[in-house]
């Protein structure tokens, strides 16, 4: 038994989960558009810059979703991130195949993907998955020290520090100072990709830099309309459930002004607004709102996987605290995941169409 299979086994006997021997299987909806799709993890760095913590050169990691000639399918779950597709001793099976070829001679829309504080890059692989189906190039990007999990194509894994883990839950100050810093973060990191295509391997023949969308969910959206209603290159902004708040969020009190008019799809949980935003939404220039009766984290894949998976998530401290010193892999949870009276399975599609048919109609 491997050393990280072995700390596995010890941490599942003082859980009580099933021994990753044993595993069960659940496969996440296969995605309905007309294309194959492949996924490809990529590194990035940028020499000019230091890491949120430390001072490391910084360095992030990308998913590429994007269309792929014809495969078959499932593949294990978050490839290079988890170990064979295994979650609290059950096998995930997702659709899009590792390194798969790209489809040659046509190019695509770029979708550029910021997941919420402490989410990972493919944790939100059953929407990524979709919109690549559709032809979209997807790049989800992971920030370290704000992904609960990252690991590099070195071997090198990098964890929540312990000091932010534990103050961003119970120092609201202390939450926003951070917020504030994550942001500055992953703008740079956005400008650094869009500057630097070429370098996205592979992918970077399929992608159509004229037809280019931002989205994110939770802080990650505050990171994309930030980003579009500055930035001349994106045509279109996703905003799922950002943090809107009656304090300053990374210098501008509620949604800051969407100077280039772009478009841009407001996705507000309603079943659970953070704060009571008021009509402020429909004061911004060019904006759709739609406000499902969802909670706010019914928009990842963890809403399936905690319906799928006995206790999924139920243990996150005990599993931070052995995460901390072991660098197992990546914590779960299942907080805020209802769907109010419909079903997980109409949920997940009516609420990727809903995004795939914007896009549709808004992208010029």
């Amino acid at each position: 038994m491997t050393a990280h299979l072995l700390k596995v086994f010890l941490l599942c006997c003082i859980l009580g989960l099933p021994i990753i021997g044993k595993a069960e299987e659940v496969i996440l909806p296969p995605p309905p558009g007309i294309y194959s799709v492949g996924t490809q993890a990529i590194e990035l760095p940028d020499p000019s810059r230091l890491m949120l913590r430390g001072q490391e050169i910084r360095r992030w990691r990308i998913q590429a979703f994007y269309p792929a000639k014809e495969q078959g399918g499932p593949y294990s779950y978050m490839p290079g991130t988890l170990k064979d597709g295994i979650i609290q001793g059950t096998h995930v099976l997702s659709w899009a195949q590792s390194d798969a070829v790209p489809l040659e001679q046509q190019k695509f829309p770029v979708i550029i993907f910021v997941p919420g504080r402490g989410a990972l890059r493919q944790q939100y692989t059953i929407l990524l998955e979709e919109l690549a189906s559709h032809g979209y190039v997807v790049l989800s990007m992971d920030q370290p020290y704000v992904a609960n999990f990252v690991q590099f194509l070195d071997g090198g894994i990098i964890v929540l520090t312990f000091k932010d883990a534990w103050s961003v839950t119970r120092d609201r100050d202390y939450r926003y100072a951070y917020d504030d810093e994550v942001i500055a973060g992953a703008l740079q990191d956005i400008f650094y990709l869009l500057d630097n295509l070429d370098k996205v391997e592979k992918i970077a023949n399929l992608c159509n830099p004229e037809q280019t969308v931002v989205m994110g969910h939770s802080l990650g959206a505050n990171i994309a309309h930030n980003f579009g209603f500055n930035d001349k290159r994106i045509n279109a902004i996703i905003d799922i459930d950002s943090k809107i708040t009656e304090r300053k969020v990374f210098g501008h009190l509620g949604v800051p002004p969407n100077k280039l008019k772009t478009p841009i799809l407001f996705i507000r949980g309603a079943l659970q607004y953070q704060e009571d935003v008021g009509d402020q939404l429909t004061k911004v220039e060019n904006a759709t709102i739609w406000p499902p009766l969802v909670e706010h984290s019914a928009f990842s894949d963890n809403i399936y996987l905690a319906a799928k998976i006995d206790n999924f998530g139920k243990q996150r401290m005990i599993w931070n605290l052995y995460n901390w010193p072991f660098n197992i892999g990546p914590f779960w949870d299942s907080i805020d995941t209802s769907v109010g009276a419909q079903t997980i399975d109409n949920w997940i599609s009516h609420y990727r169409q809903h995004i795939v048919q914007w896009l549709a109609v808004t992208l010029p």
